[in-house]
């Protein structure tokens, strides 16, 4: 049996991921234990999760692989220095101070885990940022050959990575280093729209959708397509160039300070101020943002198509947690697949870097069925926590009948069942649901359950099998990763998950693959007709619920009526 613990440590979204004999066997973020969002430092509870759940102690994994390698590319932060820019000293500092952090794994695992060094025998891998992140998603696609693309702001000094796989095997064929970054790019003018806690990137991408893209040539000065089929970014519109990008974190909580110049103020106005009302110009930059990151990315991706001849692409980074990129990419360039993990963002590179270890040991990964390697709760540990908040459940013999007829009368349902989802969407683990017929319902959502933005859009979980009827889509789905049409026939039938631009986030829900909640979406459809259910993460601005504790927490404190925890219906 060969074991190997994967980590994405001293990073936000810290995350830890187990596979045994190249079986993934858990996989969980550390902000799900210690309920700070997008968690950084060293995913301590995580690990314990994963060797709990697989049965074992510390001293029984072989191999612990890092996502990072901190040496790495480490010669062009010092020609940096020597151009005449001493500002880069802090991040040679920060630079070597990783190193020597991963260098002595071993005594960081023992300590955290409170056993002595010797228990510790796995040998330590490093593992580059971005080659975890092209693994995560190739070894979980099922795609024996495709093209490999990973884009994010930057990871070991790298932005973006071009590649393929083969036989199970990656290469590298061009990468994209500091300072030009299309993860960057969004991010600062995300910062510019006065969204400036970590990871609000998915805010303008709501947004985007209530604008018009009015901005795009004056931001095509900003990112600039290269005929190589790469890019470059305008170094004036951006601070780290000359000072970095420093992500530090207080109490875990991870923060970027702002990196617009002035002259992104001489050219677009003044920044918004933080809970000031969108203006039109904040509503049209969105848009005109979105619009040239598309461009950016189908420009890469189509070089890439032509560098490999592949119509499979595998697809992973922060950036391709951008629903509406993602669509562009099969829209728009000859890839006829394209596959992007439920973890794309930093969290599955724990999952990427284990699975390269887990290969070069001799094991197998077949394609990755579901997002569900989180923990569970059995009844009793349900039972325990409803009777330690004085509430009271019951099992009825027919629950998803009865959810959903709670759903059709316009009740908001906690969706707690199984196993958590690893990255983060919720996918019917730890969902909060609500009938998509109500248009009504997004106003209800974002006001009593969700305290966000109004603008913000709502997924959907769909049956497999009615999918195309609904959406113009024409296969599965089922991580919900992509913007589809919603057809036009249907978009009054459904308004409540219909985007601005008649789009909508979706999941697929295979049988075969979690039979719960597709019995549940069934029972709704036989009691109105609709094969679907309005889907959201089961939490307030936290991160998504972990624990029965967590969700009765969370039920209390928003205005949920219904909360269902496996076969228990809970009701206060």
């Amino acid at each position: 049996m060969t074991t190997v613990l994967g980590l994405n440590a001293y990073h936000a979204d810290a995350a830890a991921c187990l596979v045994v004999d190249g079986t993934i066997v858990a996989a969980a973020e550390e902000e799900r234990f210690n309920r700070i969002k997008h968690s950084a430092g060293f995913p301590v509870q995580a690990v314990r999760y994963c060797l709990r759940e697989a049965g074992i102690g510390i001293a029984e994994v072989d191999h612990v692989a890092s996502s990072s390698k901190p040496i790495e590319h480490v010669e062009r932060d010092i020609l940096q220095i020597l151009s005449g820019r001493p500002n880069y000293s802090r991040q040679i500092k920060r630079r070597f101070e990783d190193v020597a952090r991963y260098r002595d794994l071993q005594k960081v695992l023992a300590s955290e885990l409170g056993v002595s060094k010797s228990t510790v025998r796995a040998q330590v891998h490093e593992i580059e940022h971005h080659l975890s992140h092209l693994a995560c998603a190739y070894y979980l696609s099922g795609f024996d050959r495709c093209a490999l693309l990973s884009v994010d702001s930057f990871g070991d000094f790298c932005s973006t990575m071009l590649g393929r796989g083969a036989g199970g095997e990656l290469s590298i064929d061009e990468k994209v280093l500091f300072p030009h970054s299309l993860g960057a790019f969004y991010t600062m003018f995300t910062q510019f729209l006065g969204f400036r806690a970590y990871g609000d990137e998915g805010k303008v991408m709501g947004l985007a959708a209530l604008g018009e893209p009015v901005y795009v040539e004056q931001l095509r000065d900003v990112v600039r397509l290269l005929p190589n089929g790469l890019f470059e970014l305008n170094a004036d519109y951006f601070t780290h160039p000359v000072y970095g990008i420093d992500m530090i974190w207080v109490d875990r909580v991870p923060l970027i300070e702002d990196i617009f110049t002035e002259k992104v103020m001489e050219i677009f106005g003044s920044p918004r101020v933080k809970y000031a009302p969108f203006s039109k110009r904040d509503r049209d930059l969105a848009a005109s943002i979105q619009q040239v990151l598309d461009e950016a990315i189908v420009h890469v991706a189509t070089h890439l198509h032509e560098r490999t001849g592949s119509t499979d692409l595998a697809y992973a980074g922060g950036v391709a947690l951008n629903c509406h990129s993602n669509a562009k990419i099969l829209e728009e360039t000859p890839f006829q697949r394209v596959f992007v993990p439920p973890s794309a963002g930093d969290s599955g590179t724990a999952m990427g870097c284990a699975l390269i270890v887990a290969r070069g040991a001799g094991d197998h990964r077949p394609p990755l069925q579901t997002a569900r390697l989180g923990p569970s709760y059995p009844d009793d540990a349900v039972d325990r926590a409803v009777a330690d908040m004085g509430l009271t459940l019951e099992r009825p013999d027919d629950m998803p009948a009865q959810v959903a007829s709670a759903l059709a009368q316009g009740k908001i349902v906690g969706w707690f069942n199984g196993r958590m989802e690893f990255g983060p969407r919720a996918l019917g683990g730890r969902s909060i649901l609500a009938d998509p017929r109500k248009v009504e319902m997004r106003d209800t959502l974002n006001s009593r359950i969700k305290f966000r933005e109004p603008f913000r859009p709502f997924a959907a979980s769909v049956l497999v099998e009615e999918a195309s009827t609904w959406f113009e889509v024409d296969g599965p789905a089922p991580f919900m990763l992509f913007t589809f049409p919603v057809r036009a026939s249907v978009r009054s039938e459904i308004p409540a998950v219909v985007h601005a631009d008649g789009t909508c986030r979706i999941q697929t829900v295979d049988a075969a693959v979690d039979p719960d909640y597709h019995r549940l979406i069934s029972a709704f459809r036989d009691e109105t007709g609709v094969p679907l259910l309005l889907n959201t993460s089961f939490n307030e601005n936290e991160p998504i619920v972990c624990t029965p504790e967590d969700a009765i927490e969370c039920f209390l404190s928003t205005r949920m009526d219904v909360l269902v925890m496996g076969g228990a219906i809970v009701t206060r």
